[in-house]
């Protein structure tokens, strides 16, 4: 009966010790796997964010509206009916201009301002939402094959670098989302960690942003989730709404 008691003993002793590590381990695999569908979810809504600003003179608002309707994914919860699918992208929506208020979900890495005052030209020209021809200045993309090759000097990135037209023309973005992470307890964790609470990890500007979302639903934590793509503008650049850093 003693021999019993202790192996209980023993038996509990040791789940005590192990029992969290491996919890933690398991609802680790769980909040990974709800990561890496989110990650591959703006994977694909940043591409398409990408292919519409190719075919939207590289304006902001198609990027986005692209990239709120690839998002839609993770909103679905189950119902896919209609009804459902509009209550999921009116949540993509409602996320998207939160986000945009404090930091662009989206933003062009090339070309950048200087690359466009380098390359652009001032034609009249019709724009994919204009109703008419105009005066203005774009960033030619016509004959982009027989076009002469010689390179400018530019400044990206604060390092010096030589492009030509047709390197002008590959539009470069980067986008953010705030995903809500799911797991209870090791949710909080995380949070610390990448918020800078443990390990002197800075958190970045997309993470602080992210933060503060936590508020608006009580217990809520958010990971700041990160993507690019890069893809030839199909119409003429244009400088317009801030596009352009």
């Amino acid at each position: 009966m003693m021999q019993i008691n202790r192996s209980t003993g023993q038996a509990l002793t040791q789940f005590i010790i192990i029992g969290p590590l491996f919890f933690a381990l398991l609802f680790g695999v769980f909040e990974t796997a709800y990561l890496y569908r989110a990650k591959a979810t703006l994977n694909t809504a940043t591409f398409e964010a990408a292919r519409a600003g190719s075919l939207h003179n590289a304006k902001l608002e198609p990027m986005k509206s692209a990239l709120i309707n690839g998002m839609v994914p993770l909103f679905v919860k189950g119902d896919k009916s209609i009804k459902g699918l509009m209550d999921a992208y009116k949540n993509s929506f409602l996320e998207e201009k939160a986000m945009s208020l404090r930091m662009s979900t989206i933003t062009i890495v090339s070309p950048t301002l200087e690359i466009f005052k380098a390359f652009k030209d001032e034609r009249m020209y019709k724009l994919v939402d204009d109703k008419k021809e105009k005066l203005q200045e774009i960033l030619p993309n016509d004959n982009l094959n027989f076009r002469i090759t010689n390179t400018k000097s530019v400044t990206v990135d604060g390092k010096a670098q030589k492009i030509n037209i047709q390197d002008a023309n590959l539009l470069k973005i980067k986008t953010y989302w705030c995903y809500e992470l799911k797991v209870p307890i090791l949710k909080n964790l995380i949070s610390t960690i990448i918020s800078g609470g443990l390990f002197g990890i800075s958190a970045s500007p997309e993470q602080r942003v992210c933060n503060l979302g936590k508020f608006v639903n009580k217990g809520s934590r958010f990971i700041a989730l990160s993507s690019h793509a890069v893809v030839r503008m199909q119409s003429p650049v244009v400088s317009s709404g801030g596009n352009l850093q």
